[in-house]
């Protein structure tokens, strides 16, 4: 099936429930636990298929979980017109980097509870960003919010160590969400003939 386009990006239609504003989301779930949402945009570097790396983003250390490590992501806004442009442009603000397509859901959603008492759900995104620029993407962070970023092995989130850098995570959560990308990654884009040769 093809994927659907929404204002210069594609997504998946596994995603389509996202094509909407976050008040129509909410709206419809008029039961739901949580009143806020949020997104992750999980982005790999494929150029070699056999040890992909996942884009990590290091805090501020004037920001709220200073120094602490996450995929690039944040708060769905009244004004985004779908979720999943509020993904994509969380992805543009915080790493200079234009989806060009939004691939399915990197685990199930999960939940947490603002300092203020907000609770909140977290989608987490699988995103192909436009490949214009040299490999590997030139990352821009926002000094305000992040001060370094790596591109990490799954070998190296296992470590928690990349690029001479301690990734300590923002929460769990977000480390096993991570770790779920690589899963993704084999199981739903590796080329047949690549994951039976790295299974044997």
């Amino acid at each position: 099936m093809a994927d659907d386009l929404v204002c210069g990006f594609s997504y998946d239609p596994s995603v389509a429930e996202f094509a909407v504003s976050k008040g129509s989301y909410l709206a419809a779930r008029p039961g739901a636990s949580f009143g806020y949402i949020a997104t992750s945009t999980l982005v790999l570097d494929t150029t070699t298929p056999s040890n992909p790396r996942v884009l990590l983003l290091q805090r501020a250390s004037s920001d709220e979980a200073p120094d602490k490590w996450e995929p690039p992501g944040g708060a769905c806004d009244n004004d985004d017109e779908t979720i999943l442009h509020a993904a994509t442009r969380e992805l543009w603000e915080e790493a200079g980097l234009d989806a060009a397509q939004i691939g399915g859901l990197v685990g199930d959603p999960y939940f947490f509870t603002l300092s203020d008492g907000k609770k909140v759900c977290q989608f987490n995104f699988a995103v192909h960003p436009r490949t214009d620029s040299p490999i590997p993407l030139a990352v821009k962070l926002s000094p305000e919010e992040h001060q370094h970023f790596v591109w990490a092995t799954e070998s190296e989130v296992k470590a928690r160590k990349a690029d001479g850098m301690d990734l300590d995570f923002t929460r769990e959560e977000v480390e096993h969400t991570v770790l779920l990308a690589f899963d993704y990654f084999r199981v739903k884009e590796l080329p047949n003939e690549d994951l039976a040769e790295k299974r044997t």
